[in-house]
């Protein structure tokens, strides 16, 4: 491995050109994390981020630092509203705002269903998102390089990040998931100085690190075991005695209570939803649940493919040989994986702070394979050069395909759009119209629309009797429960009877997202 800054000419060269491949880097990870940035707008279909931007507004709007919200801690939020600053600047200077209660919001027809009052609203918020990803890119280069003296060994971890199908997804949204990632990798880093130098302001970097990452989402809080690791690695027997470990777990309480204050000053709200998120994904969320252990493996395998298997052998082969540093990049994933293993509810973005890590250990197996194969007799060697550059090409083409496969169909209009269209061009002007959630936002000025949860919170006769025109059934609600039938029969069987009782006129499919409209009978 080439070190990470040789005296000289030629050591300046090699950083010159891995800062400069580093910025390619970044700018192709943001290119991909804001490529149909605007998905939906001026509509609003996915579930959470209308919560989530109204409670930062509201922080900015009124000054009340207080969420109250707690189901997620309060760092996320504070980031956003600072966002607001510049953007309502920029707003008043332009004579768009003239104080900031006009900023507008947005209005919720349902679950999944709204349109936001001013797009740029969630264009801030994205963007936020999206530098906060793309700028881990810069954290993740820099582990790589500080855990292996390697610059190749942080470019190969940075660009298997900037072209991860799950970290470029969930880039797009506003949701605290990507800002996770973000200081779960500085108090990686923080951790890693500790193992290497083991000075005292590493140890206050990696006790504030892991404060903001338990600020951020509580289940960050296991990041800690990273700090551990490190510091039982550098001490060995000595570790418990070593009091700057202690200070720097008294340096993550007092961060995270000063990032999340209201933990402490409206404890009560606190505990209840923190109460509510954990009893929600301990026992269940239709369509998120079951079986957690298998369909997050399943999903390692299926979205970021061969990085999974390498990191895998990277373990094992540094758990074997006792790596000091593949047993501090392993603590983590191992912990975290086996804990929200544990769990009813699984879904992707819970996945999202994992990642980094199996990227470095991907890269630290093939940086240390080739690496390897440099000793080796010439045939051996330029096999072994073959197989590297082979599965390192692998693990980079397949997920960047699959990064560009999700943001083109995130830019694409799906069935909730154009079954939008068809319904405010064709059905008749003040139609009574019920809807469900994640369904297609319809014109309230043009019709009277009446949402629920789940269409089969009550009866065909229901609906007859009290004077619907039409239903719209979204497959964001019904398909959950058509994938499991087995689990949701009797769902299913609720579904069925509503799907026989009326006509369905249309059904939209466009994207791969199915809508249907029918026609109530009397």
């Amino acid at each position: 491995m080439e070190a990470s800054g040789r005296p000289g000419a030629a050591g300046n060269w090699r950083a010159l050109r891995a800062y400069g491949l580093l910025t390619a880097v970044i700018l192709s990870g943001l290119a991909l994390r804001v490529w149909g940035i605007n998905f939906g707008l001026p509509y609003i279909y996915h579930p959470d981020e209308p919560g989530y931007v109204q409670i930062a507004q509201s922080i900015f709007k009124t000054g009340d630092l207080n969420p109250h919200f707690f189901n997620y801690p309060s760092v996320f939020f504070y980031i956003n509203a600072l966002a607001y600053i510049p953007y309502y600047l920029t707003g008043k200077a332009i004579g768009l705002f003239q104080s900031p209660d006009t900023i507008p919001g947005v209005k919720m027809l349902a679950m999944g269903t709204g349109q936001a009052l001013m797009s740029t609203t969630f264009l801030l918020g994205r963007g936020v998102t999206a530098i906060f990803g793309s700028v881990s890119l810069v954290v993740l280069f820099l582990c790589g390089r500080q855990l292996s003296g390697s610059y190749t060994m942080g470019l190969l971890a940075a660009l298997m990040m900037a072209v991860s199908p799950t970290s470029v997804l969930i880039s797009h949204y506003i949701t605290p998931d990507t800002f996770v990632a973000f200081f779960v990798l500085l108090s990686l880093w923080a951790s890693i100085r500790v193992l290497q130098e083991g000075k005292t302001w590493h140890y206050a970097a990696a006790g504030i690190a892991i404060g903001l990452s338990a600020s951020t989402k509580y289940n960050a809080a296991i990041i800690v075991f990273c700090l551990i690791a490190a510091h039982a690695l550098r001490c060995g027997a000595k570790s418990l005695k070593e009091p700057r470990f202690y200070f720097a777990l008294a340096l993550s309480a007092a961060a995270f209570f000063l990032s999340t204050p209201f933990a402490l000053l409206d404890h009560q709200k606190f505990l209840a939803d923190l109460q509510l998120e954990a009893q929600h994904y301990s026992t269940g969320h239709a369509g998120m649940e079951g079986d957690s252990l298998h369909w997050y493996v399943s999903y390692l395998w299926q979205t970021e493919g061969p990085v999974t298997l390498a990191a895998i052998a990277a373990v094992v082969w540094g758990l074997y040989t006792r790596s000091r540093q593949v047993i501090l990049l392993s603590v983590f994933p191992l912990v975290y994986f086996a804990f929200i293993s544990s769990f009813v509810v699984r879904n992707d973005r819970t996945l999202l702070p994992l990642l980094p890590f199996l990227v470095l250990l991907a890269s630290c197996l093939l940086v240390s394979l080739a690496s390897y194969a440099k000793n080796q007799r010439a045939i051996i060697k330029r096999l072994s050069f073959l197989v590297v550059l082979a599965f390192a090409l692998i693990s980079l083409v397949l997920p960047f395909l699959r990064a560009v496969e999700s943001d083109i169909h995130l830019a694409s209009p799906d069935g909730r759009e154009t079954s939008r269209v068809w319904i405010n061009g064709n059905l008749p002007k003040g139609s009574r119209i019920a809807i469900e959630s994640y369904s297609p936002y319809i014109d309230t000025h043009r019709f009277s629309v009446e949402s629920f949860n789940r269409i089969t919170d009550h009866s065909p006769d229901w609906y007859s009797s009290n004077g619907f025109d039409y239903l719209v059934f979204s497959e964001g609600m019904f398909g959950r429960f058509y994938r499991q039938p087995e689990i949701y029969a009797s769902v299913v069987s609720q579904y069925d009877n509503l799907f026989r009782a009326f006509d369905m006129i249309r059904s939209f499919t466009d994207g791969g997202y199915e809508v249907r409209v029918y026609r109530v009978t009397r």
